[in-house]
């Protein structure tokens, strides 16, 4: 079902929603007007019409009454026309009647005066000049007409005149008019997609620009245009980024700040720990102070990691994996590079080889080794350790927790390794799961990057 709904003709996007449903609007509209136009046109037109053939066939009587017999027949001959033929003959029989030709015509008629006029239907007519005799060659055409006799008062009754007809249609619309319509269509469609398009194009900036600051990205403040509404939305996401910023940088300052403060007393307990004469205290008080120090320490690093603004780059994962493994190989580590794809992501270099750094010292710490690949999914880290129990994967991530049951004590460590990682890769707008390997020992964690 993939490709029906790449097939559907309803846009997704709110400015192709937009010009479509105007573009749509605008159709219907002129469509609309058009059809009265031409509803219009065509009832004039009937009503001209009847109105000029009365007119004619009144005049033409008049004439015929006024003068002699014997100019009937050449005046007759000059006065018919194309669809239009005079003639005197006696009063016609035998032919149906025609309703449309009455209702077209009676008003029209008795508008002039003519009364006792019978109308008959014809079904062939000859499309010439008023000839009475057939030319060579002329084409006759079939078609709906009639027949309109009118009685000459001067021959009493006598002699009537006739007038043969077609029933004339609308003639079409012209050219020029659907050529105007169309280009009326066309430049108001290309109006309204250029301004649709001027008013959604800040959006596409504030959703771009949402999506870098979940990443953590540093990022200027947006150009506040378009329409009222778009132009508030813009400066409610600045000020939103404004607050966000100041609230992080208190935090870490804040956090840098007690950690630091905290190194003065550890030194003073330190000095008269010395002065404890028990050797075996002496020492699990010195352990306690150690452990603290090294909690100091690495809070006061991680808050200076975040106060520290890195630019966002195009970075290789598999080659800043390559490097990282490389690295720690060359220290004697037990760590495995194993390949995959290249994965192109636009992210803080330094930031993300910090992350992936505390995966694998964590998985060499606590598994034995470690073992670095990419997939299309994102990054995938293993080691060899006893794995984790389910109910404490995300326990895990918290700041300075340490699993007992599942972790050596005695290899140290403060807790704060994992929960830097997964900072680090959410701020990049990703997330890091862990899973034990099925089956055999181990943890398998994805660090996923989108």
């Amino acid at each position: 079902m993939g490709w029906a709904k790449r097939l559907r003709p309803w846009p997704r996007g709110l400015a192709g929603q937009l010009i479509l449903a105007l573009v749509l609007v605008l159709l219907i509209a002129q469509g609309t007007v058009v059809g009265i136009a031409m509803h219009e046109r065509r009832d004039r037109f009937e009503r001209e019409g009847g109105r000029y053939v009365a007119q004619r066939l009144a005049t033409m009587a008049r004439l015929l009454e006024a003068t002699p017999r014997s100019l009937h027949r050449q005046m007759l001959r000059v006065a018919s026309s194309r669809g239009l033929r005079f003639n005197i003959r006696p009063r016609p029989s035998g032919l149906p009647p025609s309703p449309f030709l009455e209702a077209w015509l009676a008003p029209h008629l008795n508008a002039q005066g003519i009364t006792g006029s019978v109308i008959f239907e014809l079904k062939r007519l000859d499309d010439d000049d008023g000839d009475d005799d057939a030319r060579p060659g002329r084409r006759r055409r079939t078609g709906a007409g009639g027949l309109i006799a009118v009685p000459i008062r001067s021959t009493g009754g006598e002699l009537w005149l006739t007038l043969e007809t077609r029933r004339r249609e609308t003639p079409p619309w012209p050219h020029y008019a659907f050529a105007s319509f169309l280009l009326a269509g066309l430049g108001s469609a290309l109006v309204v997609i250029l301004l649709v398009r001027r008013a959604t194009r800040p959006l596409q900036d504030l959703a771009s620009a949402a999506e870098k600051l979940g990443r953590g990205e540093a990022l200027p403040p947006l150009e506040e245009r378009g329409p009222i509404d778009i132009r508030r939305t813009t400066r409610a996401f600045n000020h939103m980024q404004d607050r966000l910023h100041r609230y992080v940088s208190d935090r870490t300052r804040m956090l840098a700040a007690i950690s630091h403060d905290l190194r003065s007393p550890i030194t003073a307990l330190r000095l008269r720990v010395e002065m404890v004469d028990e050797e075996e205290l002496r020492q699990r008080m010195v352990a306690s102070l150690d452990e603290m120090q090294q909690m100091v320490e690495a809070t006061l690093a991680f808050a200076k990691q975040e106060s520290e603004i890195e630019p966002t780059q195009t970075v290789d994962l598999a080659k800043l994996c390559q490097d990282i493994v490389a690295e720690r190989a060359e220290m004697g580590q037990p760590v495995t590079w194993l390949g995959g794809p290249e994965h192109q992501y636009p992210g803080r270099p330094l930031a993300l080889k910090r992350a992936l750094g505390n995966l694998i010292d964590n998985a060499v710490r606590y598994g034995d080794c470690a073992r670095v690949h990419t997939t299309p999914q994102g990054i995938l880290v293993e080691d060899d350790g006893p794995g984790i129990p389910e109910n404490l994967h995300e326990q895990i991530f918290e700041p300075f927790s340490r699993i007992e049951t599942s972790r050596n004590m005695n290899t140290g460590g403060t807790g704060l390794g994992l929960s830097i990682a997964r900072s680090i890769i959410r701020g990049h707008g990703g997330d890091i799961k862990i899973s034990n390997r099925a089956g055999i020992l181990g943890l398998s964690i994805l660090i996923t990057l989108r």
